[in-house]
């Protein structure tokens, strides 16, 4: 086993010596497993994993291999356990696709603190333990150690995003002041037993405890519970959002009147750039009613009024177009007219129902039209008692006499 081949080896050096006196002070307190078992542990059935290859770097700071991510077959797991740059998050994603925005489920939460010397992690073990929950695991990964909490079955994420962000957030902060902690979400890969380290060794795994089950850890670490099932509400705020994202409905009168304002009132400077974005939004909004061919060719008018201003513009005509069609696509109908004030430098002027619900709207709403009501229907009232008959007051009005008739009938029996 890889275990085995690592313990053939001599420290050569100071980092080595305190790698091996990290891994003996472990072996007195917990199991040593293999590293197979502990990826059937966290893996259990899994055919294929994602594998993150960080940047490797000479002395110089040079770039020799650049960032990438892979996915490899669980059974083949060990052919690139030589890589010290090989990384693995203890997460599943959709199509296995590594991404935050794919996120489906947690296996794990862990706790990296790196530089942990063998007095430190003395430290950890005598006094944290007994205010803290115990961790499933300890992986020694080299210069530091990771402490993780598994999980007896994945915790989807899918309603329940703010609480698995909580609780990874929560056990991380228990630890700040034991060590030096690097915080990461949970995403984020990490070296796995059995792998090479930076310092040519290989890192080994502990077990202390049980897995944890998502509610019990929650509670452990006093998080509220904030996930489940969504609300109705919810679930058609979401499914409106959805329904936006691929029927636009912008009118072309909106776009009209934003390059209006963009002729008469050229973008402030350090907006001009931006502008053309939020144009290019725009376009896609009201991509119904204006075809591209005529916002593209907005692009240039609207550059042209800039040069003829003779403002210091300080990027070309194809910038602006490259702008303008980032702003182009899909995600621009989800775009609030707040952020859009921003990118031209315009100033944000709520709606009257901001602060208000939809209820406290409508309810504000009915008791103006009542209001209005009754003040018209005292005007009438006047009129009539003047002597004007109900062709003169409909044309005072600007509306015809039968609809004045129909809607202020009863005011002239």
């Amino acid at each position: 086993m890889i275990e085995n081949i690592a313990r053939q080896y001599e420290p050569q050096n100071e980092l080595q010596r305190e790698f091996e006196a990290k891994n003996e002070i472990l072996r007195n307190r917990f199991t040593e497993i293999s590293s197979q078992d502990y990826l059937d542990l966290i893996f259990p059935g899994k055919e294929e994993l994602i594998v993150v290859l960080g940047s490797i770097k000479d002395k110089e700071g040079n770039l020799i291999e650049k960032g990438t991510v892979t996915r490899i077959p669980a059974e083949e797991i060990w052919s690139i356990a030589w890589r010290c740059n090989a990384y693995i998050p203890y997460c599943d994603f959709k199509r296995n696709y590594y991404h935050s925005k794919t996120l489906e489920a947690v296996r794990a939460f862990v706790v990296d603190l790196d530089n942990l010397t063998s007095r430190n992690l003395n430290k950890i073990l005598r006094y944290a333990f007994k205010q803290l929950p115990e961790p499933s695991y300890l992986v020694n990964s080299g210069k530091g150690v990771h402490l993780v909490y598994t999980l007896s079955k994945p915790q989807p994420v899918k309603g329940w995003r703010w609480s698995v962000n909580a609780l990874n957030e929560a056990i991380q902060d228990s630890y700040e002041k034991l060590g030096n902690l690097d915080k990461h979400p949970v995403v984020h890969p990490y070296r796995f037993p059995g792998f090479q380290t930076k310092i040519n060794t290989v890192a080994s795994v502990f077990k202390i405890r049980d897995s944890y089950n998502f509610e019990e850890l929650m509670e452990l670490f006093k998080i509220p519970n904030k996930g489940g099932k969504k609300s109705e509400k919810e679930t058609t705020k979401e499914k409106a959002k959805g329904e936006i994202l691929y029927f636009p409905n912008g009118k072309r009168a909106f776009f009209e009147w934003v390059l209006w304002k963009l002729f008469m009132n050229p973008p402030i400077p350090g907006r001009r750039h931006n502008s053309f974005f939020a144009l290019g939004i725009v376009a896609y909004k009201c991509k119904r009613e204006v075809p591209k061919w005529e916002a593209v060719e907005a692009v240039d008018m609207v550059y042209d009024d800039m040069e003829r201003y003779n403002l210091h513009i300080g990027f070309t005509r194809e910038e602006a177009h490259r702008a303008f069609e980032k702003g182009y696509n899909p995600k621009a109908v989800r775009v609030r007219w707040k952020y859009l004030c921003e990118l031209l430098g315009w100033e944000y002027r709520p709606n009257k129902r901001n602060g208000r619900t939809r209820e406290e709207h409508l309810r504000y709403v009915r008791k103006i039209r009542q209001i209005y009501k009754e003040e018209k229907e005292e005007h009438i009232k006047r009129l009539i008692a003047r002597g004007y008959t109900k062709s003169e007051i409909a044309e005072m009005l600007g509306m015809s006499r039968r609809n004045l008739y129909k809607t202020y009938g009863h005011l002239f029996r």
